[in-house]
């Protein structure tokens, strides 16, 4: 069956072809009544709009990338949303992929987007990996998210270090605890160690604190089960606990629970939603995950239009007081 096109559409609704493409574009100066015969036009003869002819003609394809650690971390799959809506409302659609924090599979799925193609990609750099400095013969737009590019692409985060501060002082001055560890996150990612600054810092402005401890680990609720379960069976003599997202909080509140632990103050990161409904409801450094996707996307945009934002954004974080820490809210 032959293809409906749009000079079919314009002959059907008694318009010229220009006229016809500005409705399925959306643009021009027509009349509503001359759009509303169009489109119903295009419905009666089944027409479907040939994007790929389209970006032919404009040498776009319509495809924004994003590769991230691994989209059933609840952080990850909150700035995914935002990501894909920002992209949406630019007419983008997003083409998403998990890289598990292998540098292998990191260049595989970047490579592949890169030949569908896409028209600019943002990603979560795999450790001790970057992409930045592989892609330079690649004229796309890269933005890192969340974790420091170190080929040099700009990048878009939280502020880790001032949340560590803001999480080491709570605990530290708030509740007077003084033996703090660090729970999870990748050994040598940046956000891990400028949390961990931020926490040693806090501490060290009161006299007897301390971060007596760090333990690193998968950012998962079964990476959060193992972490817990080798900080009880550790001879580590801790009175609170920072974690490095909210899921590995839950695990440990659960973990200690379980062995009826005197409570102690927990915090974790990443302010997600469910945070408020856990028990005791869990008291996060929040970094708004849906946010920072909503500008991912807004930048690379932006880039595509000529006009990219700062090459370095550090998003301020804020503390929601919970329970966990030892509030009574």
């Amino acid at each position: 069956m032959r293809r409906v096109t749009l000079q079919d559409v314009a002959a059907h609704a008694g318009v010229s072809r220009a006229a016809a493409s500005m409705v399925v574009r959306n643009t021009g100066r027509l009349s509503d009544q001359t759009r509303e015969r169009v489109r119903e036009s295009m419905d009666a003869l089944g027409y479907v709009y040939h994007r790929g002819a389209a970006n032919l003609r404009t040498q776009r394809s319509g495809l924004i990338g994003l590769l991230i650690t691994d989209v059933s971390n609840p952080f990850f799959s909150a700035m995914t949303l935002g990501f894909e809506e920002a992209a949406a409302e630019g007419g983008y659609l997003t083409m998403v992929s998990d890289t598990f924090d292998d540098a292998g599979r990191q260049e595989r799925l970047a490579q592949s987007m890169l030949e569908y193609p896409i028209d600019a990609l943002a990603y979560t750099p795999v450790v001790s990996s970057d992409l930045a400095a592989k892609l330079t013969s690649y004229p796309v737009p890269l933005l890192a998210v969340t974790r420091q590019s170190e080929g040099g692409a700009p990048y878009l985060g939280p502020d880790d270090y001032g949340g560590g501060v803001l999480a080491g002082e709570h605990l530290v001055d708030h509740h007077s605890y003084r033996r703090l560890v660090y729970l999870g996150g990748p050994q040598g990612a940046g956000p891990r160690d400028e949390r961990m600054r931020g926490v040693r810092d806090a501490a060290a402005r009161h006299p007897g604190a301390e971060l007596v401890a760090e333990l690193s680990g998968i950012t998962s609720v079964a990476g959060g089960m193992r972490l817990a379960q080798e900080l009880i069976e550790s001879r580590i003599q801790f009175d609170a606990v920072v974690c490095h997202s909210d899921v590995v909080a839950y695990a440990l509140l659960h973990a200690l629970r379980q062995i009826g632990r005197e409570p102690i103050g927990v915090i974790g990161f990443d302010g997600l939603p469910e945070s408020e409904l856990f028990w005791p409801s869990v008291t996060s450094v929040a970094v708004g995950p849906q946010l920072l996707g909503t500008r991912a996307a807004q930048w690379l945009l932006g880039a595509l239009a000529g006009h990219p934002g700062a090459a370095f954004t550090a998003m301020p974080a804020h503390l929601e007081v919970r329970q966990s820490c030892g509030c009574a809210n």
